[in-house]
Parts: C-alpha cells; structure tokens; sequence
C-alpha cells in the first residue's frame, strides 16, 4: 500500500454548483519528492487542503472518494488527528499563525502534543535553524516582512515532524538565496528522516535540480505525471505586442518622484538608511532585495503609511513628506504584499470599481475596461462573487486591476507575482509595461529576475536598509554580480509555461 493514496476523490465547496477537484487519483510513496503544478484557480491548494484534511470538518461536506496517509483516512478523523500525520504550510502564512510572537508560534502545537519544554526548545532551536531563522526568535510576529513571515510558517511545521509536508507556494515572498536553501532543506531532511514533501509551486525550473515527481492539475484534474527532469513544457505565447524596456534611466524631464536622505524606523529599530532616488515618468523599476531590506517599508512610506524620521518625499509639485494617505490615492496605486489585505466588497464586480467610485471616475469608458480587463484576466464569469472565495492567485489579479483602472501616475506594486502561473505572470508583465509606455511610473518588489530583464527598464536594489544599486537593469545585474549577490541575477533566458 502506498503511502499516499487519493482514489477516485471530487470536491464541491459550499456554496458552488461545480466541483473544485474531479476524480483525483494518485499515489505517493513515504519519502517522496512531489512537485504540484498547473494555472492558478486548478485546484492546486484545494487538494493540499484536502490531503491535510481540511475540507471534511463542515457537518456535510460534499466529496466522494478517499484520501489514506499512511493507513488512515483522513477523510474520517478530526483534524487535531490529522495534523499529527500531515503539516499543511499554508498559501498565507497568516491564515495559520495562532499566536504574537515567533517562540509561542513555533512552540504552538509542540505544547498541545505536551511535550516537555526542553524538547520544545530543542525543536524550537532546530526549525529556526533549518530556515536560517534564528536570528528572528525574538521577534514579534507582526514586525516580519512577508518572506520572514514564511520561514516561521514554515519552521513551525516542520518542528512538528510530520509524516508527510504539504507547503503551497512556500517561496513566493522569499528571496532566492533563501528559496534555494529551503528547497536544499527539504531534500535532506527526505534522505535523513524519510519525510514525504509535497510542494505546490510556480517556480519549477528552481526545483529541477531535485527532479521531483510531477503532478500537474488543471481544471480540477491531473492531466499529467511525469518526473520533471523529462518535463518540457510548451513556450508562452508572446503573440501579445508590447513597446520594449528602455535601458537608461530618463533624466531629461522633472522626477515624478525625489527622495532624499530618507531614514524610517518602526518599533525602535531603524528599517531604512539615508536613501535617495528620483523616480521618473513612464518608467518600469523593479526593486529587489534580500527579505527583510526594507523593501516594502520603503513603498509604505511613499503611500504615505509611516512617516519618516528624516529626510524628504517630494512628488507631484508638492511635498509629500508629512502626507496623508488620503491625499496620495488620486496619484498613486497601490498593492500590498498580502492580497487579503486590500478586499473591502461583497463582490468581484464592486472590488474592481471600488476605487472608481470613490473618486468619482466611474464613467462608461472606465465600466467597459474593467469588463474587458476582467475578460482577460479570467473573472468575468466571477462578478458576482464574494473576492473571498476566489482562489489566492485571483484575488492577487483582482487587487492589481482594482488599483490601475483610474490611471494613478505611480503604481506601487508589493510582489504581485503570489500564485500566478507563468502564463499569467508573463501576460501581466506586459500589461504592465504598456502602462509604462502610456506614460505610468510602475515600482515592482519582485524577486524574479528574468522578468526583470524582460520587461524593466531599471532595478534599485536594497540590502539590510540600505540603497546597494540604482541602475538600468543591463548595468544592474553586471554589478549585482560583482558584488557576490549572484542568486538575484537572471538564470535562464527561456521562458517556459510552467518556469
């Protein structure tokens, strides 16, 4: 009998007419490398939830079929059962922490399996380790940037020592040093201690070195299984036209944008030091970094969310240093890292027009480019749906389209690329980089560097709080390179569907 064994398994959540996973069979060994694939909205992270069995809580849950891991049916034990045979890393780390602080997160279930506290320090110790997090024990759970936040979902999982780890998207706000080493991780705890991992992840060419079993989902069905060493998948269509990046910064016209010697710090500590930089229009940055530089605090501080203990925001003929952010949103777009935190409607339909209302700017061409945005991204049939129940991947689509469709003059952008599919990503890249030639400012955190020199036109990079480059992206990566920071450089020039 196989470790783990889905026979003939459909889901239907509440509320929907049609199942999210249709006739699912697969069958894992103990120890295996599992790679999960497929576009976003395949039921990727419903079938996670329900090898976790997440899904079988509700009094009539509707699903056919069985889930076994390791001799039991999780389709028949309550879930405190089992969580002690299958650790689910959720797609938002947020969605599972339970306590305030890293200790009490990571000691969380270890102290409601009652063991002692030195084996709870121990496993402590050890999960902070394996994720090079231990230099963030002490911190409060609410300070941590989004790729920190996922080291200790995930350090709080493995401390449990499951029989089988499921991680959705483990890496999607982790720099690449540290997706490399969680990836490096999980190999050896495979060959030390038999764990069985399942990994549902976007970034397949980062995992090629480990040759996982490919499974890929679409539509609710496994449509194909292979091992992903012999996998090559179709290119992205690039049948879409788009004008292509500069490569030089544009210094002929007023900034949209100066700052200048600008210092924040949050809670006592300094997060930023002495930065300045002049943003101009219709220019495409991406802003990279390692986790926990200063990225996102930097685009906080220009929407005006915390306010600088030194230094200038000068933007739009006016002085935006002390600036509420109220008096920003005529300006600037923006999308946080986390795309829960910006769904305020009943609807699909009111989300993406929200922001039109409220500034009076709800014309009939504004109505018909939200249809036809909505068409292209895939939620036209989803209008009058609550955000909530789209997948993680959508509601990140439906947050970017939220904030372009009243033109602000500078978009801010935290990491759009959480659960989009390369296909997707690609086609919002170019979506992108046409409002830029229109004459719209894009600032992108992102870590995916061949999107980068695809479509960029600069790259800031930051480290520990500090500006390290502000360059044109061809002269960016050369000294990214000789400064050692080599896992942000460009890996492949090949773009594949499912890279």
């Amino acid at each position: 009998m196989a470790w783990v064994e889905i026979n003939n398994f459909s889901y239907t959540y509440p509320g929907e007419q049609n199942p999210t996973l249709i006739d699912v069979n697969l069958c894992i060994e103990k120890g295996d490398f599992i790679l999960v694939a497929g576009s976003s909205g395949s039921g990727k992270s419903t079938l996670g939830k329900a090898l976790a069995g997440f899904l079988f809580q509700d009094e009539h849950p509707d699903f056919s079929g069985k889930i076994i891991v390791n001799q039991t049916d999780m389709t028949l034990v309550p879930l405190y059962q089992t969580s002690q045979r299958v650790a689910y890393v959720q797609q938002n780390p947020e969605d599972q922490f339970c306590t305030l602080t890293v200790l009490d997160e990571i000691a969380f279930a270890l102290e409601n399996t009652c063991l002692s506290p030195d084996e709870i320090d121990r496993r402590i110790e050890k999960a902070l380790a394996t994720v090079k997090g231990l230099n963030l024990r002490d911190r409060q759970l609410a300070t941590l940037s989004g790729g920190e936040k996922q080291k200790i979902a995930i350090a709080s999982m493995l401390a449990i020592s499951p029989d089988v780890l499921i991680l959705d998207e483990p890496t999607s706000n982790l720099d690449p040093d540290a997706t490399r080493h969680i990836f490096e991780t999980l190999q050896v705890l495979r060959a030390q201690v038999g764990l069985t991992v399942i990994i549902i992840e976007h970034k397949i060419n980062q995992l090629r070195a480990f040759n996982p079993k490919l499974f890929v989902l679409e539509n609710g069905g496994v449509v194909l299984r292979n091992d992903l060493a012999s996998f090559s998948p179709e290119r992205v269509d690039e049948t879409f036209e788009v004008p292509s990046p500069g490569d030089q910064k544009i210094q002929s016209v007023q900034p949209l944008l100066e700052i200048s010697h600008l210092n924040v710090g949050i809670g006592g500590k300094k997060i930023l030091n002495d930065i300045s930089l002049k943003i101009y229009p219709a220019e495409f940055i991406a802003l990279m970094g390692p986790n926990g530089s200063g990225k996102s605090t930097l685009l906080n501080t220009m929407m005006g969310f915390h306010k600088p203990e030194h230094g200038t925001l000068i933007g739009f003929g006016r002085d935006l240093t002390q600036a509420k952010t109220s008096t920003l949103v005529t300006d600037i777009g923006y999308i946080f890292q986390n795309p829960d935190h910006q769904l305020f409607t009943p609807s699909v339909w009111e989300e993406a027009t929200l922001t039109l209302k409220n500034l009076n700017l709800l014309t009939d061409d504004r109505v018909e480019q939200a249809q036809e945005l909505l068409a292209e991204i895939g939620l036209n049939d989803r209008l009058n749906d609550h955000p909530q129940r789209l997948s993680y991947g959508e509601k990140r689509r439906l947050n970017l389209l939220a904030a372009i469709l009243h033109h602000p003059k500078l978009l801010l952008i935290d990491e759009f690329l959480i659960g989009q599919d390369m296909p997707t990503a690609f086609k919002w890249m170019k979506i992108l980089r046409k409002h830029a030639s229109e004459g719209q400012t894009i600032l992108l955190i992102t870590h995916h560097a061949e999107l980068t020199q695809e479509y960029c036109d600069r790259v800031i990079f930051m480290d520990a709080g500090n500006l390290v480059i502000d360059e044109p992206v061809t002269s960016a990566f050369t000294k990214l390179a000789l400064k050692g920071y080599h896992a942000f450089l460009p890996q492949r020039q090949e773009h594949l569907a499912y890279a």
